[in-house]
């Protein structure tokens, strides 16, 4: 990696180098809740920055061993929200986390098993009787209209239109349509207690510009370029990347250069150069996994295994894109099939392994991975 820019060292610190190795072990679920109950104004900044995977599933259907996709990046004092998928609050909460803590939140595409608790943020995080609600604004970004629809893939016939007058709905379409579905939850509240604000002032919302990537949703839907900066405060900075999620656009991963390392989230994507760059010189990479062998011997037939191959990363591939990054960790989330049982954490880890020497981890709810200076505290 080339030298930081002055702006960049003031950014991260210049007690803490880049670069530095990520040795800490991943803990469990109940650690996990232990490690973070004492979050709060200044007690997460002795603890280092830790990212916590709160759900790893793969795909929109529940399953009970695993809630859907989500995962946040605790630096000091703030909390930044990946993703928010199935039971992505609920898990918030149990990990020990402050909503009054929550800085930024962070959308890779508009898949379900990706954003079915995105609103739920706002719906459920206005009031408590502790004091713990969001403080406005919080910013959220994400994919904007993708503009056209693709033609459709392995089906006959035509199917049929939600929404005909806007079917491509961005991040902004999402929360207004939301909102007005909750008016009456949202104006009754109003009557019965205080709110911070207003509920459309709550999230600031930004839908990530891909005009000038040369990107389409018909043809190119992740052309090669490099990472661009979307957010930036005085704890971490977050640069997005296009990447090829099957017929899905835009769909992003997103980088994070933090005080005490760098980490990268591949969001759902297919194996891609875009990836490679987005995770160079990474403390972390945490890449979405599908097992291919394992959906090839259920439904063999060849049209599904392409759409896995052009949607999905197969866990064998995972650790190419770690070794070619020169990723420090791996660490395999959005696992499908997401169910234990159907392939256990010994295959996930023995796949990625065939490709990387480095350490990998088989993400599980509640595990934490710590960076920079947690490492030592850890043992």
């Amino acid at each position: 990696m080339c030298e930081p820019s002055a702006s960049r060292r003031a950014l991260l610190g210049s007690a803490v180098a880049l670069g530095a190795g990520l040795t800490a072990p991943v803990v469990g679920a109940a650690t996990a809740r232990a490690a973070t109950r004492s979050e709060g104004e200044g007690a997460g900044d002795a603890e280092g920055t830790r990212l916590i995977l709160l759900g790893t599933a793969g795909g929109p259907v529940p399953v009970a061993e695993r809630f859907g996709m989500s995962s946040v990046l605790v630096v000091g004092d703030r909390n930044y929200l990946f993703d928010a998928g199935r039971g992505s609050v609920s898990q918030y909460v149990r990990a020990g986390l402050t909503l009054k803590s929550l800085r930024g939140i962070f959308v890779t595409h508009h898949h379900a098993d990706h954003t079915a608790d995105l609103f739920q943020y706002l719906l459920l995080g206005l009031i408590s009787p502790d004091g713990d609600q969001l403080v406005p604004p919080v910013p959220v970004y994400g994919p904007g209209r993708a503009g056209e629809l693709p033609p459709q893939w392995g089906k006959p016939r035509p199917a049929p239109l939600v929404n005909p007058a806007n079917p491509t709905p961005g991040l902004k379409d999402l929360f207004a349509d939301a909102l007005n579905g909750w008016a009456y939850q949202f104006n009754e509240l109003g009557r019965e207690a205080t709110m911070p604000a207003h509920p459309d002032r709550i999230m600031a919302l930004h839908e990530i510009d891909v005009a000038r990537t040369g990107a389409d949703p018909l043809k190119v839907r992740a052309p090669r370029m490099r990472p661009f900066t979307v957010f930036e405060d005085d704890r971490i900075r977050v640069s997005a990347t296009l990447v090829p999620h099957g017929l899905v656009f835009p769909a992003f991963g997103y980088r994070v250069e933090t005080p005490d390392g760098v980490i990268a989230f591949s969001g759902d994507t297919a194996y891609d150069d875009n990836v490679v760059e987005l995770a160079h010189d990474a403390d972390v990479l945490v890449h979405e996994a599908v097992s291919v062998d394992y959906y090839a011997d259920r439904d063999p037939s060849d049209g599904f295994i392409e759409h896995l191959k052009t949607a999905h990363t197969d866990v064998v591939n995972t650790g190419d894109v770690a070794r070619r990054a020169g990723a420090r960790k791996l660490v395999l989330s959005h696992l499908g099939p997401a169910r234990p049982g159907m392939v256990p954490d010994r295959v996930w880890h023995e796949g990625a392994a065939r490709r990387y020497a480095g350490p990998v981890v088989v993400g599980n709810d509640l595990d934490v991975v710590r960076l920079g200076r947690a490492r030592g505290a850890a043992g």
